[in-house]
């Protein structure tokens, strides 16, 4: 029986692919990575993959990168993409995105579940499109939990869960969503809970702080630019959901919308407000 030997460039074909795969498994253990966002001058930290302790490290190091660089971080935002990890570290990258005053950005075709919502809580804008899964805190395997000390560690991880949320600024809601889920199930927020429970929203005093600032900067009355904001919300939205730019920074751009409808039902029937 003869063996045809391969062919000096299909074996180098093979070693290419063996290498190339080798690089991209190595990457793919990346949980925080700093990209530079197109041809521009931005960038963009992204979170994804499972979340482990060390990114707590790795987080700080992108923010110290993008300060002494004097990058821009595109949309003030943070992308999510991970399906969780450790909630301990999902709570202490969420509190440093709060200090920060930074946002939190998940696409359209992007997850964040378990220990990523953590992250996601502490932007002080929101921007979650993609999927978002909640559940009770999961034990690791190799975490050995005495029977004894079972009941005082789960009261303390309520007690962590609810205090967490309440320094984010979330509703009772979530924490409820949250703490009710089984540790072994997953529950996905529907679009009308994620505004509701203003997981998809924006902090309050920093919203009222963005008016006035954006008021100043525009040289127009405050009033005015929350008429602009609020009546191209929904249309601005798309930008944000394209990561291209923020609703505010979009509203900037446009003009007070009238409401057609509600003013021809003055002009029939004026104001019936007495």
């Amino acid at each position: 029986m003869t063996h045809q030997r391969t062919p000096m460039n299909l074996r180098l074909i093979r070693l290419f692919f063996v290498v190339a795969s080798f690089a991209i498994s190595l990457n793919s253990s990346a949980t925080v990575t700093l990209e530079k966002y197109k041809d521009t001058n931005e960038v963009t930290i992204k979170i994804h993959h499972q979340i482990i302790e060390e990114d707590i490290v790795e987080f700080n190091n992108a923010l110290q990168t993008i300060e002494k660089e004097k990058k821009v971080l595109h949309m003030n935002a943070v992308q999510l993409n991970s399906h969780g990890g450790k909630g301990s570290v999902g709570r202490k990258i969420g509190t440093i995105i709060k200090e920060k005053k930074l946002y939190t950005y998940v696409g359209p075709r992007s997850i964040c579940e378990s220990a990523c919502v953590y992250i996601l809580m502490g932007g002080v804008v929101r921007y979650p499109f993609g999927e978002i899964g909640v559940h009770r805190t999961t034990y690791s395997d190799d975490a050995e939990i005495d029977d004894s000390m079972t009941e005082s560690t789960v009261r303390f991880d309520i007690k962590t869960v609810k205090e967490y949320s309440v320094a984010m600024g979330l509703t009772v809601a979530l924490t409820e969503a949250m703490l009710n889920t089984e540790s072994w199930k997953m529950r996905y927020l529907k679009e009308k809970e994620k505004r509701e429970w203003q997981v998809f929203g924006t902090d309050r005093a920093y919203e009222e702080r963005l008016f006035t600032a954006i008021a100043i900067e525009q040289h127009m009355q405050r009033n005015h630019f929350i008429k602009m904001f609020s009546t191209n919300y929904e249309e601005c939205l798309r930008d944000a959901r394209k990561f291209e730019r923020t609703a505010y920074d979009c509203a900037k751009t446009k003009s007070v919308k009238k409401d057609y409808w509600k003013i021809l039902k003055l002009t029939i029937f004026g104001n019936d407000e007495d």
